[in-house]
């Protein structure tokens, strides 16, 4: 008969045999994909399981992880869900997902992942998703602003270009500049990338800041009280919208005024 120490031994070994075979490999550490086109994450796996689930979560900035999908491994059929899918292979250990008509929104980190015999999960080291705007038309030109309280310090706007640009931060050692970011203007169904850059009038030249067409400061002022017509308030629609009220206001003192009168009839 083994001894006891040497049985436990055997149980460890055996255990963390089964542990080290359970692994998840995504070889994609970044992706990118243009607005409205198909990427693919790929991810392999290991296990020494027969009859196990698969998973591909959703890490945005935020923080918080999100299930998007996930595969049953005895079923032969490929998971789908809303613009998500996975292409299934189970000789091959092979399980990607699939995102159709990517929008801004699905820029995050993406993990694989499946359980142990317990209820623990293995990661895989995730797939950072890059989702570059669907910008129509480019206009590429770079501002110059000044407020007229503080001409010592200049703004330099870069504006209107192509998702494809490479904006070259500008150097100095009070200059500061800020990576692109994208303007969704839902309204207008129409997005425009956008790019700042700001410091002393000494050390930033705007015209020389961003390589592109350069508009002077003397044209554009960065004045708050300067508004454009069309944004001024429609006085018909503010009529109507105080006549409602007004008629809202009228109907509750009339209702309020019936359930006092019943209230008083009751008590007589």
């Amino acid at each position: 008969m083994a001894c006891p120490s040497l049985l436990w031994a055997l149980v460890v070994a055996t255990y963390l045999g089964s542990s080290t075979a359970q692994t998840v490999t995504q070889t994609q550490p970044d992706m990118r994909v243009r607005e409205t086109e198909t990427v693919t994450l790929h991810c392999t796996y290991d296990t020494s399981n027969s009859d196990y689930y698969l998973f591909w979560y959703k890490q945005p900035p935020s923080g918080e992880m999100i299930l998007i999908i996930h595969q049953e491994a005895y079923k032969q059929e490929n998971a789908t869900k809303d613009r998500f899918s996975v292409n299934f292979q189970k000789p091959k250990k092979s399980f990607s997902l699939r995102i159709s008509d990517s929008r801004l929104e699905d820029a995050a980190m993406y993990f694989c992942a499946f359980p142990n015999s317990g209820y623990n999960l293995y990661f895989g080291k995730g797939t950072s998703l890059l989702v570059t705007p669907d910008v129509k038309d480019p206009d590429p030109a770079v501002y110059q602003l000044r407020g007229p309280k503080s001409s010592n310090i200049s703004v330099c706007l870069f504006t209107d270009f192509d998702s494809e640009t490479n904006v070259q931060q500008p150097q100095g050692p009070t200059v500061i500049g800020l990576n692109s970011t994208v303007l969704d203007m839902k309204v207008m169904n129409s997005k425009s990338n956008g790019a700042l850059a700001w410091g002393s009038s000494t050390d930033l030249k705007c015209n020389s800041t961003f390589n592109e067409e350069f508009y002077s400061s003397s044209d554009f002022s960065c004045n708050a009280t300067l508004i454009e017509k069309s944004f001024e308030t429609d006085m018909n629609l503010n009529f109507h919208n105080l006549l409602m009220i007004g008629l809202r206001i009228l109907l509750l003192k009339v209702a309020g005024f019936n359930l006092l009168m019943t209230l008083r009839l009751w008590s007589c």
